[in-house]
C-alpha cells in the first residue's frame, strides 16, 4: 500500500518472465476534503469528471502500449527458455544393451539402450516348515517390463509387461524369463535404434528431436549445437558432402596403384567397397 494525501493506492504487480504480466491497482479516497469542489455545482464538476476520465484512458492507452511491447519480449524470452531446455536435457542413462543387476531385491535385473529399456526379478516365496523348522520355497513370482527409455523425466512409456506370474517350478520359471528376454532381444542390439513413430515424443523436447537419434522412415538429423553457439549466434550450415560415384573410386584407385606399381583390381575390393556403401 502508498499513502497519498489524498488517497490510498494498493498495487498487485506480478511478473512471471515470459508468460504471464500481471497488473492490478486499487485506488481508495477516504475522508477527503471536498468542501472547494461542491461549491462549483454539479455541472462543473460533470466536465471536470470527464476530463479525469479522459486522462484515466490516456495513461490505460500507454500502459497498453508497454503491455505489448512486453507481450513480444515475452516470447523472446519464452523461445529462449524453450531453446535452453532442449540444450540441457541430459543424456539419458542406459547399460550400453548389457544385463545388469540393479540391486539384492528379488534378483532385479535390467538392460537398456538410449532407446529402450527392460527390467525383470525374481521373487522367492518361502513357507515356514515346522517340522524342519526352515523357510522352504513354495513359489516363485516373475515380473518383466519393456519400456522406452526416455531422456525426459517422468516420460517413458511402457511397452509390454507381466506382473507376478507364479511358478511352482522355479526352472520353468527361470525358462519363461528366459524366453521373454530372448523375445526382445532384438531391441538391444543397438545403442541407439531407431525410434518407431509413435514413440517419437518421448525423445523431443518442444516438437524438436534431442541430438542422435533418428525415428524410423525420416532422416537424421545431422547438425549439433552447443548452448554457447546458440548464445552468441554463430551457427553455420554444414555444407552436404556428395557421396564418391562409383567411377571416381575406380578412377583414384587406378592413380594409386600407377604411381604404387601395383594392378587394379577392379573386380574385388573397389566393387565390393561401393556394394557396403549403398
Amino acid at each position: 500500500m502508498e499513502e497519498n494525501k489524498d488517497y490510498q493506492v494498493y498495487r498487485f504487480d506480478y511478473l512471471t518472465e515470459g508468460s504471464q504480466l500481471k497488473l492490478e491497482h486499487n485506488v481508495y479516497c477516504e475522508d477527503v476534503d471536498i468542501s472547494s469542489l461542491i461549491t462549483q455545482g454539479a455541472d462543473a464538476l460533470e466536465a471536470l469528471r470527464q476530463d479525469s476520465i479522459d486522462g484515466e484512458q490516456k495513461a490505460l492507452a500507454i500502459v497498453q502500449a508497454a503491455a505489448k511491447q512486453w507481450e513480444q519480449q515475452a516470447a523472446v524470452t519464452q523461445k529462449l527458455n524453450r531453446s535452453l531446455e532442449y540444450l540441457r536435457t541430459p543424456e539419458v542413462a542406459h547399460t550400453g544393451n548389457e544385463w545388469r543387476k540393479t540391486g539384492n531385491w528379488r534378483d532385479a535385473e535390467e538392460i537398456s539402450n538410449r532407446v529402450y529399456k527392460m527390467t525383470c526379478s525374481v521373487w522367492e516365496d518361502t513357507k515356514y516348515d515346522r517340522e524342519t523348522k526352515q523357510s522352504v520355497p513354495v513359489a516363485w513370482y516373475v515380473t518383466w517390463d519393456v519400456y522406452v527409455n526416455s531422456p525426459k523425466e517422468g516420460y517413458g512409456e511402457k511397452i509390454a509387461g507381466q506382473n507376478q506370474k507364479r511358478y511352482t517350478d522355479k526352472a520353468a520359471a527361470m525358462k519363461y524369463l528366459d524366453g521373454r528376454k530372448k523375445a526382445y532381444s532384438h531391441l538391444f542390439t543397438e545403442i541407439s535404434p531407431q525410434i518407431p513413430k509413435e514413440y517419437e515424443h518421448h525423445f523431443t523436447v518442444h516438437g524438436t528431436l534431442l541430438p542422435g537419434y533418428t525415428v524410423e522412415g525420416q532422416e537424421p538429423v545431422k547438425a549439433e549445437h552447443t548452448a554457447a553457439e546458440v548464445s552468441e549466434g554463430d551457427i553455420s550450415l554444414p555444407e552436404k558432402a556428395e557421396k564418391p560415384s562409383v567411377l571416381g573410386k575406380l578412377a583414384a584407385a587406378k592413380l594409386d596403384a600407377k604411381e604404387s606399381g601395383q594392378p587394379v583390381r577392379q573386380g574385388e575390393k573397389y566393387q565390393s567397397e561401393e556394394r557396403s556403401s549403398l
